[in-house]
């Protein structure tokens, strides 16, 4: 459900007009849970069975309940882990937990299309990655954190072709992450759970 425009609790479906509210089934199976939402060129949505891409008649229009269609652009499906926006692209937990991709705006298809960012070390998300946040200076760094209380950091550089895996590990098991914009360099913070003297 999408609600009535500058009214989000309003989901009134005798509202009329294009400020109206949005009301669509999505799903590619008996059960396909939407985990994410993320607002990029289309606005994409992350369900168990597929990603999908959410868009108007015309790129430059508004969604509305009138004018409101969806296609799915991959049918890996996504984890239940908040995607992350990296300039205009989205990374995402692919449904095993373990893998990320990025969906990335595709000229030839006017639509969003998948590629794998582990693909050459496929196992650097085990046993699973629980959330990602994104540090952009002085470079992209994609902080996912693992459900067994480590840091698979990437260094990334579309443009020049670099994708660069480094694990991370503390005494005491990490827990969050946040990233505070800097000038020269973002701060990257961890919340990080240690045993000192028997007091957690």
């Amino acid at each position: 459900w999408g609600s009535v425009s500058d009214s989000f609790s309003s989901y009134d479906d005798e509202f009329e007009g294009d400020a109206g509210p949005i009301s669509r089934s999505i799903g590619s199976g008996p059960v396909d849970k939407v985990g994410w939402l993320l607002p990029l060129q289309r606005l994409l949505l992350g369900g168990e069975g597929k990603v999908y891409s959410a868009r108007s008649s015309s790129l430059d229009e508004p969604l509305t309940g009138t004018n409101f269609n969806i296609k799915g652009v991959s049918t890996q499906g996504s984890a239940q882990v908040n995607a992350v926006q990296v300039d205009t692209s989205g990374v995402f937990v692919q449904r095993s937990g373990v893998r990320v991709y990025e969906a990335g705006y595709d000229a030839g298809s006017y639509d969003y299309a998948v590629s794998e960012l582990t693909q050459l070390i496929s196992e650097i998300g085990e046993p699973g990655i629980s959330k990602i946040v994104v540090q952009h200076q002085p470079e992209k760094r994609l902080h996912c954190i693992r459900t067994d209380g480590t840091v698979a950091l990437m260094v990334y550089d579309k443009q020049e072709e670099v994708t660069c895996w480094i694990d991370i590990e503390t005494q005491g098991l990490i827990e969050d992450a946040v990233v505070l914009p800097g000038e020269v360099e973002d701060e990257v913070y961890y919340t990080v759970r240690r045993t000192i003297d028997g007091d957690v």
